[in-house]
């Protein structure tokens, strides 16, 4: 008898182990799993970060009380022609930054009348989806639209419109932007290096992010890709 209640004591207690463990393997599971959702809610909120307030900042100590502000529509027909790089669905928005001295006698309608665009997007998926495809047509120069299909090409003529003179292209968070430089005078700074590096600044959130960039200077044919790291 006494053989019994022990064998009965101790299955009981194998019972109570055994559901103690799956309360605990159960409330683990749990915080892995809001520990998870935090961490992929804390990822997308980094990743479709808004820059426009820094960009405008940036475009605001390059040209200081010149700064003249243009919001474009994304359709518009007298918009300039580097604007087809930024074609998509989920376009939100294009700004441009120009300087209100230059040109003298008309509006800015060309690459070089303006110091940046900056094109917003949806989220940050949508900006990265249409940067990987301005890298794509980064890689056909002046002579090889003509081989291209007709949207393509369209988009290859406005992205080399900023190779010859200079550009450099980024694309972070929510925005690509597209600054403009020139074969003339830096609009700030001893150099384009530092000029872009400037820029670098207000889209850095650590200080040592690597950047994808397309980068090209005066008398190029196209632009050339390149990984940078910002620094503070």
């Amino acid at each position: 008898m006494k053989i019994r209640n022990n064998i009965l004591v101790l299955f009981a207690l194998l019972l109570c182990s055994c559901a103690e463990e799956k309360k605990k393997e159960l409330k683990e599971q749990k915080t892995d799993r809001t520990t998870n959702f935090k961490s992929d809610y804390q990822t997308e909120l980094e990743l479709n970060v808004d820059h426009s307030v820094g960009i405008g900042l940036f475009a605001k100590e390059v040209l200081r009380e010149n700064l003249r502000t243009h919001e474009f529509d994304s359709n518009g027909q007298t918009n300039p022609k580097h604007l087809r790089i930024f074609q998509s669905n989920e376009l939100e928005k294009i700004i441009g930054y120009s300087n209100k001295k230059y040109p003298k006698n008309s509006e800015p309608n060309y690459y070089e009348h303006f110091t940046l665009f900056v094109a917003t997007y949806n989220d940050y998926k949508s900006a990265k989806t249409t940067f990987e495809r301005i890298k794509a047509d980064s890689k056909y120069g002046f002579l090889n639209w003509k081989e291209l299909e007709k949207e393509q090409s369209e988009r290859v003529k406005a992205l080399n419109i900023g190779a010859k003179p200079g550009g450099f292209i980024i694309q972070s968070g929510k925005q690509i932007v597209s600054l403009v430089e020139t074969c003339r005078e830096v609009p700030f700074g001893a150099n384009w290096l530092q000029y872009e590096n400037r820029l670098l600044k207000y889209l850095t959130r650590t200080g040592n992010e690597k950047f994808e960039v397309l980068n090209s200077d005066c008398g190029n044919d196209r632009y050339e890709f390149k990984i940078i790291k910002a620094s503070r």
